[in-house]
C-alpha cells in the first residue's frame, strides 16, 4: 500500500491552508462537507513531492473529530482492494478496525476504514478508485 494523505485536524480550513501553502502546498479543489463524518474536507498537494495533506474541520457537535486535539489526525494509505486490506490487517493483529466502510465524499466518493494500530496511531484506508 502507497501513502495517500497525511489528515491534519484544524479549527479553520481557509487560515491553515493558507500556512501550508507557504510552505510549498497547493490547494486542490474546494473544500467539501462530509455529512458522513460531519466535517469539512480540503486536500493540499505538496509541488514538490506530489504528497497529499487533508485539512479537517468540525462542522457542528457531531463531528468525528470534535473531541480531537488539533494537528496529527491519522496517515492514510491507498489500497486496490479494501476489503482484502481489512482481512490482512486483522489476521496480522495489527491493531483493531473500528469503524465500518464510509463513503468519502472529499475522496471521490471512494470507500474507506477506519483503525487504530497496536500504539494507537489512528489509520485511514482508502479504496483506489
Amino acid at each position: 500500500m502507497k501513502t495517500h494523505h497525511v489528515g491534519i485536524i484544524v479549527e479553520n480550513i481557509e487560515k491553515d491552508a493558507e500556512l501550508y501553502k507557504k510552505l510549498g502546498y497547493q490547494q486542490i479543489g474546494e473544500p467539501v462537507n462530509d455529512m458522513n463524518q460531519f466535517n469539512r474536507i480540503l486536500f493540499l498537494t505538496n509541488s514538490l513531492d506530489g504528497s497529499r495533506i487533508e485539512l479537517i474541520e468540525a462542522l457542528d457537535d457531531r463531528s468525528s473529530v470534535i473531541n480531537l486535539p488539533q494537528g496529527y489526525a491519522h496517515i492514510c494509505y491507498e489500497t486496490e482492494d479494501l476489503d482484502a486490506a481489512i482481512e490482512d490487517f486483522k489476521r496480522e493483529k495489527t491493531g483493531v478496525v473500528f469503524t465500518k466502510k464510509l463513503v468519502a465524499p472529499a475522496i471521490d466518493n471512494s470507500s474507506v476504514v477506519f483503525a487504530y494500530l497496536k500504539n494507537k496511531t489512528i489509520i485511514e484506508f482508502v479504496e483506489k478508485v
